[in-house]
């Protein structure tokens, strides 16, 4: 009798090992600092506009992103408007570039969202928003050129303030909403300044930990945790890049978390065409030795000392950046049962670590196979919410392996390289 599962293992291998990647996009997600809004603090004298335009232009320079997703961008329309089209023409489509193009202005509060992309790379199909009680949330779908798959795009800027919490929530629950009315979240990021403290936060639970399972969203990085003034996680800080204050910057130094960008299942797993590259998320500048500092004192070696002046004066935020693959496929196949989730964080080095996440307990077996369909572990795990399993697979050789994931209505594999 035939093995059904090593006829399937033998076209999953064979598709992973001649599937290739039709071309890279890098996502950056920025706040920009009151970008021509000028407030009682945040003024011409130590905030303008044409100076952060040139500090944008040199950092866009050094990173090379391909998405760029802007929050605090001024002003009321048509200031707004003014905006977008004043750093199109002197931050990005500058020195003989001309790829650059906007999506259309759209928010009616004092800082508003933005979105820039590669239109030799990408083109902007839809455009839509969530309405929410504080502001806008912008949510924009991208086509990729070469593959043709689809990207969408969200970003948020969320109520800022330690007691805000509640409205922080409130704004991602209307969002979620949304996304519970479309079905799921494929392919979907969202990113922005979240302006979370900790991952315990209601907007930040609403986000990964969503009652409907389908449409959560994952760090890509995995750091989650009680982030605020925490040297643990000072890889990770984004905001603030100044100890001291001009009054427009906030002060205290690297010692927040408020920028992000998660991303959906079906990117983390591979399931839909696009996947994350790994190892590629970064908040741009972080060297991870200036906790509670000023991002160029001590010297920063992480970046060319001209990209690290203009990220110290552009704003109290620092990028991030992640890329992602387009036109990948064969990294897993997805779950039989809308229910059940897992993810596989790839490559793999002494350990195999696989996040199972499901609505009703139930048990699982977690199999190694080499790429030619023999078992090598056969692993079992009772879950009941959201674990995290780990195997060590030291003695393992280098190379490519698969992961099989089942259990009553489930069948996922996953395809993982095992690289010290």
């Amino acid at each position: 009798m035939c093995n059904k599962f090593g006829i399937l293992l033998f076209v999953i291998v064979t598709i992973t090992t001649s599937a290739f990647s039709q071309g890279r996009i890098k996502v950056m997600s920025y706040n920009l600092l009151n970008f021509n809004n000028y407030t009682s603090y945040c003024t011409a004298q130590n905030n303008p506009h044409q100076a952060k335009a040139g500090y944008l232009a040199t950092i866009v320079a050094n990173q090379q992103p391909d998405i760029l997703c802007c929050c605090e961008v001024g002003g009321k329309s048509p200031s707004l408007a003014y905006s977008i089209s004043y750093i199109l023409g002197n931050s990005l489509n500058i020195n003989g570039v001309t790829r650059w193009a906007s999506a259309s202005a759209s928010g009616s509060e004092y800082l508003n969202n933005a979105l820039f992309y590669d239109k030799t790379k990408l083109k902007l199909i839809a455009q839509t928003k969530v309405d929410t009680d504080i502001r806008e949330i912008n949510i924009y779908k991208l086509k990729h050129l070469t593959s043709n798959d689809t990207l969408k795009v969200a970003i948020a800027h969320l109520k800022a303030g330690t007691d805000c919490s509640a409205q922080r929530g409130t704004e991602i629950q209307q969002f979620m909403n949304y996304l519970v009315a479309q079905g799921n979240n494929d392919n979907f990021i969202i990113c922005g300044d979240f302006n979370v403290y900790r991952a315990s936060e209601p907007a930040f639970q609403n986000l990964v930990n969503p009652s409907y399972l389908p449409i959560a969203f994952y760090d890509p990085v995995n750091q989650i945790g009680e982030w605020t003034n925490n040297w643990n996680f000072s890889e990770y800080h984004t905001q603030s890049t100044h100890s001291g204050s001009n009054d427009c910057f906030s002060s205290g130094g690297m010692d927040d978390r408020f920028d992000f960008i998660l991303m959906s299942g079906s990117i983390i797993n591979g399931t839909k065409g696009i996947t994350y590259h790994q190892n590629s998320y970064w908040a741009v500048g972080q060297d991870g030795n200036h906790f509670n500092k000023d991002l160029n004192y001590p010297q920063n070696n992480t970046l060319p000392s001209n990209v690290i002046d203009a990220l110290y004066n552009m704003s109290d935020h620092l990028p991030v950046v992640a890329e992602l693959d387009f036109g990948d496929v064969g990294y897993a196949s997805e779950s039989t049962e809308q229910n059940f989730m897992s993810i596989v964080p790839n490559p793999i080095a002494d350990k195999l670590i696989v996040r199972l996440r499901t609505e009703k307990p139930r048990d699982v077996t977690v199999d190694l196979y080499s790429p030619l369909g023999v078992l090598l572990r056969s692993y079992r795990a009772y879950v009941t919410d959201d674990e995290v399993v780990e195997y060590d697979v030291s003695d393992l050789t280098n190379g490519l392996y698969i992961v099989n994931i089942k259990s009553e209505g489930v069948s996922v594999s996953h395809r993982v390289v095992k690289a010290e």
